[in-house]
This record gives structure tokens, C-alpha cells and sequence, in this order.
């Protein structure tokens, strides 16, 4: 395969690059996917084990977005959908040493034990009214505490914002993170009274957003790693894993036939491989992105150094059913940031939430720890993670016992972490990058971290790629992607 050319080449298994590399595919393009490890997926890995359903990264997803119900209708011929169970509505935090449930409605607000009676009344009265936002770009905890309270921020909104970004509001950037949620905070005074407002108008309105098929939360009968493996396998010989990408040439005219990009590569055995092409999409980790840029665009690689990451350890811990005297039923807990006594981020109860994931008469549950929480755990051996995990699941759980299975996952710099003056920076990053033609990037840490932005991304791309090509053939001048 040595000096091979390709029409485009997606460098990067993991969710945004599967996507790309998917529809391009599926839209008939010449494309190959390189990726470094021996598995696609990136951190959305899954292995069975012993009966049990491991999850290394992603757990769960509620398709939102069109593009990633579009994208599990046309793969329904591999791989089947699954909802949540109904106890998975039940969610918890840790507060005050024990778990309290999360309110399920704003009228059980005012008597949950998660808030003093005064932060009850200060967050009910900020979401009827409170102040609106401005243009100046604020953090999450500034906004939250403006519109809800502090002990309100630091209780409810910390643990839900670190469940997502494993980070901190006092740092996170409102807009970079949530920007339809800091266009409400901009236009409305009210919370509730926007809500009502969107909810009559949608209802009144005809030819609105398409209907969502699933609701609620969802995985893959064989988990979200079988989803990105089933990906990866309609790309047959396409699909090339074990081989890195080293370094990334830019091709003058007639240099090549066509190829605007050369690969120099290494592949797991030690072999060198040159791969060319006309079209490349960079669908790596920010870090590896901004190396690879480094000789082609260096303004954009020095942005994208700029751009901090947390990381992520997820502990599958199995045990006996008579092991644990909690019942377990629910989605589990989080940690919020004024809770400093615990060294985990939550813990989730698997099997509750998907039954399949654990043989019959065991439980499963997930401890997550690292994130912004703790940034030095990926560091530590499996024991000291285990002892970490082990200690708040015996406390809060009533687990007898050592865990009949065991499985630890490092995830280094794993979700980039949306810091104020981010927006602007992707700004300048794509724009250094549309002047470079052919060159495109996807990943989590451009448009959001979640896999619903991450596969609306790879559409677009993908699709923006075809029409690109087909507009070359015929002539009309080509167009550097943008936002959507």
C-alpha cells in the first residue's frame, strides 16, 4: 500500500472521523481511514467479558440530534437500539455524606434536601425571574449564580456540568459550552416563562424540528463500541488500524497527480508507508492535531496547543447481587464541587439502567474519577484507583466484599475543556485552516464533546466534502467548510 493515493484520507477513529469517513463512503468517494491504535472508536470502546458488558468511556446517549438518528436508522441492518429502563429516571447526589435524589420537578424543588430552605426559595424565585445575560462573554458559575444562587450553582449545576465536561464552571465558558442556553440567558428574564413560551409556540407550529424516534437515554445492544466497530467494518479495506500518522507534507503542483497532501506513517509491525491525497480531514485529539498542523499551519497548531484537557479514568467493578445491600436502582450518583471529601466523580449503576449489561443474579457498576475533580488520578496504579473507587462504594453503597471483576480505563486528556475566549479561538483556527485547500477538521474540541455534536460535525463535513468534490468536477470553486 506503500505510495498510495487516495481522493480523501481521514486521519482518526474515533467517533468524528467513523462519521466522516462513513458518509463519504456511503456517498461513493474515494476514502481511506487511518488510525494509529488497533481498534476504531477512540474512547468509545465496549468488551464483553465473563457475561459482563463493559463500557470503558461513553456510557449512554439521548439522540438529540438529527444527524445521529439518521445515522442509526441507515445502520439498523447492524446494530440495535436500546432505551434505558424506567428506574434509570431516578438520579442522586452525593450531599452532606448520604445520597439525595435529584428533584424530577420544579414544585419538589422547594422541599428537596439538596439545598438550605433559603437556596430553595433563591433558585425558585430565579427561574420565574432573574437578570438577563449581555454580550460579555461569562462562566458557567457566573451565570448560574446570577440566575439560581450560589449554593444552587455549586450543588445542582457543578455535578451536572462535571458529568459532562468532568470540569469546572468557575473556568467553563457559558457560550463555548452551551451556547443555546446562553442565547436564553440573553433574552430572557424569565426561565420558566421561556420555556412555557417555546413549548406553545413549537406546539402551534407546523413543519417544526423532525420527530425523534428514541427518547430518553439510549446505547447499542453490544454498547456504544459496537456501534463505532460497526462503523468502521462498512468501510471494509478502507479501513486501515495500526498505522500512525507521523508527519504531514503539503504536495506543490506536479509534484503529484493531483494530490495536494503526503502521510508519512508507521504502521504497529515498524513498516513506513506513504499515503497521498486530495482532500484531508484531521479527526485526532486536539494535541495530536495541533503536532500534525504544526508544519502546515502553524498559527492554527499554536492555537490548538492552547487548549487544556482533562483526564478520565472509568473503573467496571462486577459483583455478586448478595454483595450489596443497596437496591441500586436508578442512574446512579454525582459528586457536586462543594462535596471535596469524596475522590470519585460519581459512580453509576449499570445494570440498572441497561439490565443486558451484567449476567443474571450480578451488578456492575462505573466509578468515574479524575476530570478536573481529581487531575492527577490518571497517574496512579490500578490498586490506588481501586482503593479510591472501593472506598466510597463500600461507604455509600453497603458492598461487601472485593469485586469479582475488574477493568480500569485511562483516558489522558480525553475532553477538552471550553474556557472563555474558546469561541474565538476555533474562529481563528478555522480560518487559518480554510486557507489551506482541502484540509478540514472535526473533533470534540471545535463545536461540543458530546457524540451527538461530534457525529453532526462528521455529517457535515462529509457531506461538504461530496458536494466540494462534485463541484470541483464541474467546475465551481471550491469552498473551505464552516460552522454550520
Amino acid at each position: 500500500m506503500s505510495g498510495t493515493t487516495r481522493e480523501v484520507i481521514v486521519v482518526g477513529g474515533g467517533v468524528s472521523g467513523l462519521t466522516t469517513a462513513w458518509h463519504l463512503h456511503r456517498l461513493g468517494v474515494d476514502v481511506a481511514l487511518l488510525e494509529a491504535e488497533a481498534r476504531v472508536g477512540g474512547c468509545t470502546k465496549t468488551e464483553q467479558r465473563g457475561g459482563f458488558l463493559l463500557e470503558k468511556g461513553p456510557f449512554n446517549v439521548i439522540v438529540r440530534d438529527p444527524s445521529f438518528q439518521a445515522l442509526l436508522e441507515a445502520m439498523a441492518d447492524r446494530v440495535n437500539v436500546v432505551t434505558a429502563s424506567k428506574a434509570a429516571r431516578a438520579r442522586f447526589l452525593y450531599r452532606r455524606g448520604g445520597l439525595v435524589k435529584v428533584p424530577s420537578d420544579p414544585f419538589s424543588l422547594l422541599f428537596t434536601p439538596l439545598l438550605s430552605p433559603r437556596a430553595r426559595l433563591r433558585l425558585v424565585r430565579g427561574l420565574f425571574y432573574s437578570g438577563k445575560g449581555s454580550d460579555e462573554e461569562e462562566t458557567i458559575e457566573q451565570v448560574a449564580s446570577r440566575r439560581v444562587g450560589v449554593e444552587a450553582t455549586d450543588t445542582l449545576i457543578s455535578a451536572v456540568v462535571s458529568g459532562i465536561f468532568g470540569g469546572d464552571i468557575h473556568k467553563l465558558s457559558l457560550p463555548a459550552c452551551f451556547p443555546s442556553v446562553a442565547r436564553v440567558d440573553r433574552q430572557a428574564r424569565s426561565l420558566v416563562g421561556y420555556g412555557i413560551a417555546q413549548a406553545f409556540r413549537g406546539g402551534r407550529t407546523k413543519g417544526g424540528k423532525p420527530r425523534r424516534r428514541w427518547r430518553g437515554l439510549v446505547s447499542i445492544d453490544a454498547g456504544l463500541g459496537g456501534l463505532m466497530e460497526a462503523l468502521g467494518a462498512t468501510l471494509g479495506d478502507d479501513l486501515r488500524t495500526g498505522i500512525a500518522v507521523r508527519e504531514i507534507r503539503a504536495l506543490e503542483r506536479g509534484e503529484s497527480d493531483g494530490a495536494r497532501y503526503e502521510l508519512l506513517c508507521r504502521t504497529n509491525a515498524g513498516n513506513d508507508e506513504t499515503w497521498r491525497c486530495r482532500r484531508l480531514v484531521l479527526a485526532t485529539l486536539a494535541p495530536a492535531s495541533a503536532e500534525l498542523l504544526e508544519g502546515l499551519v502553524p498559527d492554527a497548531a499554536a492555537d490548538l496547543r492552547g487548549i487544556e484537557s482533562v483526564s478520565l479514568c472509568v473503573l467496571n467493578l462486577g459483583f455478586s447481587a448478595s454483595d450489596i445491600s443497596h437496591d441500586l436502582r436508578g442512574f446512579g450518583f454525582l459528586v457536586p464541587r462543594n462535596e471535596p471529601d469524596l475522590p470519585v466523580m460519581g459512580i453509576l449503576w449499570a445494570d440498572s439502567i441497561f439490565p443486558h449489561h451484567v449476567p443474571e443474579g450480578k451488578r456492575l457498576i462505573r466509578v468515574f474519577v479524575g476530570g478536573a475533580r481529581d487531575p492527577g488520578a490518571v497517574d496512579r496504579n490500578d490498586a490506588q484507583l481501586l482503593d479510591a473507587g472501593m472506598n466510597t462504594a463500600r461507604k455509600l453503597l453497603g458492598i461487601r466484599g472485593d469485586p469479582m471483576l475488574v477493568d480500569v480505563s485511562r483516558w489522558r486528556e480525553a475532553i477538552p475543556q471550553y474556557y472563555p475566549g474558546h469561541v474565538e479561538r476555533i474562529r481563528r483556527v478555522r480560518t487559518a485552516v480554510a486557507a489551506r485547500q482541502g484540509l478540514f477538521l472535526v473533533g470534540n474540541y471545535l463545536d461540543g464533546v458530546s457524540l451527538n455534536d461530534c457525529i453532526r460535525l462528521g455529517t457535515v463535513t462529509g457531506e461538504r466534502i461530496a458536494e466540494d468534490i462534485a463541484g470541483t468536477l464541474s467546475g465551481v470553486t471550491h469552498q473551505q467548510l464552516q460552522p454550520s
